[in-house]
């Protein structure tokens, strides 16, 4: 009964009609339409890979029990949904926390905590993430805005069970994107180092020595969440710790350094929490080319550095704590642009663990939102009590929502209709049938145009090879990134051989993987697929079925 209740008050919250509305302007589009959703970064396809080593292991397994009640297509449009929801919801809890705190008053104006919490969302850092598909890192960054939620409620309240829920939220956030550990240990370590000034609600609470008990079971949530990768990653049975250590080199600094023409234009891009490497590929409009796109975030600086002053008179500690934070890492995110920036990334690269696998520096930019939501609750809360806005409250926080919406103005309807459900085709499907009942998927199965990035005349973009995610039978595709200087880092050795054998164009016969020869190749007639025609020639394979956009290939082994 109380669960129900708690259930009506929600709906008929002004907040959650507001973020019903918000999201529904953005995701009706992908389900008037049947298909799939193809990001240059995302594919998904009927099959579910169910690897226990991989740290998405828990959430296919979710998704994989649900396919057996909904088609995937669908899930996929409920999950990226699920992604977007959680931003805004983990935006709210943070707007709430930081209102309840500084207003005193546990029923904080639903109204200005739904606007606020728009910041988070209508951002160049989510927009441009989402249209290449890295959703694991929008994902990270929605757990980050909960886990420092709680580290705030723990900070005001010393109420222990919030570190708990502080862990399981980081715990989520590594699963999907573990470098972000580098993103929450300075506001662990701060609100650490806050609460060591608080001895008087640590008494009150059981003292630190309880604190440390509780923190260290929270260290075991983290733990146990991620138990199946991390005992891989030990026991050398993931190829992460040899990709990032061996696969990533200096190379991926340039590859993926924080996009901006100088110094100064990398600091202006980091600042408006812009710069992501993959925006000038083209694949996607980019905010950046809109006239005066900046507009809104200018017009929001000043409510900011008014909180900034408010934060400073009010509690000195956590402001300075906070700018620190800040500084940080707006100095990270701009990376090696900047010989000022540079050294201290080239040092955390070559001498701090795993630190390279932050490959992306501008990631860091995850880190300054919650900072600057922060200071734009406190300097919009004290203005909210000025006369002339209590007068024109419904005006004021129109405006305001108006402003921080036209920072991504894109992400409506199907992010400006640039992300649009799209069907495999069906000879995909007849191919699939072929091969899993003629091989019952106990035969290597080879993909080919050998690309890990490529483009596909059905789907009219370039995005990463869905051939893994699609067919029924494990296929070995592409491990050729062929971006900034690089051509492979994956550290596969089975993307080695099969890269020689095509160079070698087949000469010497079909090569065997771990032992097992490849019995199927499927050639797909996209890119340059007229350079892997020397199979119709080759003593070592049948063409057995030739499809609209497919051919199909058996070897004599």
């Amino acid at each position: 009964m109380k669960l129900l209740n708690k259930l009506k008050t929600a709906l008929s919250s002004t907040s959650t009609w507001g973020y019903i509305v918000v999201l529904s302007l953005i995701i009706i589009p992908w389900f008037l339409t049947p298909g799939y959703l193809f990001f240059t970064d995302y594919t998904l396809g009927p099959n579910i890979s169910l690897d226990w080593a991989n740290r998405s292991f828990l959430f296919n397994i979710m998704l994989k029990g649900l396919s057996f009640i909904f088609s995937i297509a669908f899930l996929e449009k409920i999950f990226i949904s699920g992604v977007l929801l959680l931003i805004l919801l983990g935006g709210r809890l943070l707007v709430k926390t930081i209102l309840e705190y500084y207003s005193r008053d546990k029923a904080a104006s639903s109204g200005l905590i739904f606007v606020l919490s728009l910041f988070t969302f209508f951002n160049p850092f989510v927009y441009d993430r989402a249209l290449y598909g890295q959703f694991g890192v929008l994902i990270a960054y929605g757990f980050l805005l909960f886990v420092v939620s709680y580290l705030f409620k723990v900070f005001y309240r010393f109420d222990l069970k919030n570190i708990y829920f502080a862990s399981i939220f980081t715990a989520l956030a590594l699963m999907f994107s573990v470098h972000f550990i580098f993103l929450l240990v300075p506001f662990y370590l701060l609100f650490l180092i806050g609460l060591f000034f608080q001895k008087k609600k640590a008494k009150k609470y059981g003292g630190i020595k309880n604190f440390w008990l509780v923190a260290l079971s929270a260290l075991l949530i983290i733990l146990v969440i991620n138990a199946n990768w991390l005992v891989a990653l030990a026991t050398n049975s993931s190829q992460l710790g040899d990709f990032v250590e061996q696969g990533i080199t200096s190379q991926d600094l340039v590859a993926f350094q924080t996009a901006g023409n100088n110094s100064w234009d990398t600091l202006n891009n980091v600042l408006l929490m812009s710069g992501f490497w993959g925006k000038d590929q083209l694949r996607y409009s980019d905010l950046t080319d809109i006239v005066g796109w900046q507009r809104g975030f200018i017009l929001i600086i000043p409510i900011i550095l008014y909180g900034v002053y408010l934060s400073l008179k009010k509690n000195k500690f956590l402001s300075i704590g906070l700018l620190i934070i800040f500084a940080l890492s707006i100095f990270l995110a701009i990376g090696i642009k900047s010989p000022v920036t540079s050294g201290l990334t080239l040092f955390f690269y070559n001498h701090l663990p795993f630190y390279k696998g932050l490959r992306e520096p501008q990631k860091w930019v995850a880190a300054i939102i919650p900072i600057y939501l922060f200071y734009l609750i406190l300097g919009s809360f004290y203005l909210s009590k000025v006369k002339i806005i209590i007068n024109n409250r419904l005006v004021s926080g129109l405006v305001l929502a108006f402003i921080i919406v036209m920072q991504a103005p894109l992400l409506f309807w199907g992010f400006n209709c640039q992300a649009k459900p799209i069907p495999y085709p069906s000879d995909w499907y007849e191919v699939d049938n072929l091969l899993s009942d003629g091989s019952n998927c106990s035969d290597r199965i080879l993909f080919l145009p050998w690309h890990l990035y490529m483009s596909f005349n059905w789907s009219k973009k370039i995005m990463v090879n869905p051939a893994r995610t699609f067919f029924s039978c494990p296929v070995i595709s592409g491990t050729n990134m062929e971006w900034g200087g690089i051509y492979d880092n994956s550290r596969s050795a089975d993307g080695a051989i099969i890269g020689d054998w095509l160079q070698n164009k087949g000469q010497g016969g079909v090569p065997a993987l771990a032992g097992d020869p490849i019995r199927y190749i499927i050639l797909a007639k996209e890119l340059d697929f007229t350079s892997y025609l020397w199979l119709n020639s080759s003593f070592d394979v049948d063409l057995i079925l030739e499809t609209k956009t497919l051919l199909v290939y058996e070897t004599k082994y």
